[in-house]
């Protein structure tokens, strides 16, 4: 398990954001507050989900240990290839409390010019920190991965929703883009749909929604192409047209882009992952 120093999270800002709001909802979401549970059933610690900066990406599972011992965990929830948020354990350490885990904290808080009395109140802190076994611990974050990729295909979801909170263009324009996946589709053509400039529609798009106007087209149209590959008697030719693509070597390029597997990859593992979903 690699360590480090910082965590790269972002502070909330007086405003809340389209993307914070997003994860808040993500965070409020049924299969968060479940999950949220169960794993402090399990572990005894919280979780939270918090949103990051887009020009901080977080890529990878990272844990950060401080003076005291405690570590803390961040794992990345992704859509696509994008991490969108990250899920953070709560604090636990991963040796007993004893005189000699406690010399250390001691130590920095004499040198801090800390008083008896509150390294004695510190040391009644430190004790109180749960512990778990290192393997249980790693385990626990095995288990935050998996959870990871679930959150991330529901989070995925929800992003083609129609939100209340959007502005009207954008709710507008979503369900316009969702009507017309079939047919050849321009930024333009769509900012004329819903009376606005092209110019402004790109911007408050992107604010809106973290996607640039044809990342979303792009992701709609693979999203769309997923329920239909679970059809068995459907062809991947057809889906591609039939979602929008202009040809196959396009479709498979973006979805492998966006889903991280190809078509016929993602067939097969719901295939063999879910044969009754696959028949219906």
């Amino acid at each position: 398990m690699s360590t480090t120093t910082s965590f790269s999270v972002a502070t909330s800002p007086s405003h809340t954001s389209p993307r914070q709001r997003f994860i808040q909802n993500l965070a409020e979401s049924e299969l968060f507050q479940h999950y949220q549970k169960a794993f402090h059933t399990l572990t005894s610690l919280p979780l939270s989900l918090e949103a990051v900066r887009e020009e901080s990406p977080v890529e990878k599972i990272v844990t950060r240990q401080g003076v005291a011992g405690v570590v803390e965990t961040q794992v990345p929830v992704r859509v696509g290839k994008n991490t969108i948020a990250v899920m953070l354990t709560g604090g636990v350490r991963l040796q007993p409390a004893n005189a000699d885990t406690f010399a250390p904290v001691a130590k920095a808080l004499l040198d801090d010019g800390r008083s008896a009395t509150e390294i004695r109140s510190a040391q009644v802190h430190f004790e109180h920190v749960p512990v778990m076994e290192p393997s249980r611990y790693e385990a626990a974050v095995a288990i935050l991965q998996s959870f990871a990729l679930q959150l991330g295909d529901s989070a995925h979801r929800m992003l083609f929703a129609t939100a209340t909170h959007e502005p009207e263009a954008v709710r507008n324009a979503k369900s316009f883009i969702h009507n017309h996946l079939a047919e050849p589709m321009s930024l333009e053509a769509v900012a004329s749909a819903v009376n606005v400039s092209p110019f402004h529609f790109c911007k408050l798009f992107k604010r809106a929604t973290g996607l640039t106007f044809t990342d979303f087209v792009n992701r709609a149209r693979v999203e769309k192409a997923k329920r239909m590959l679970m059809k068995p008697a459907a062809r991947i030719t057809e889906v591609a047209y039939d979602v929008g693509f202009q040809s196959l070597s396009h479709f498979n390029r973006s979805f492998r882009r966006i889903a991280d597997e190809s078509p016929t990859e993602f067939r097969s593992r719901m295939k063999h992952g879910s044969p009754a979903l696959m028949a219906a």
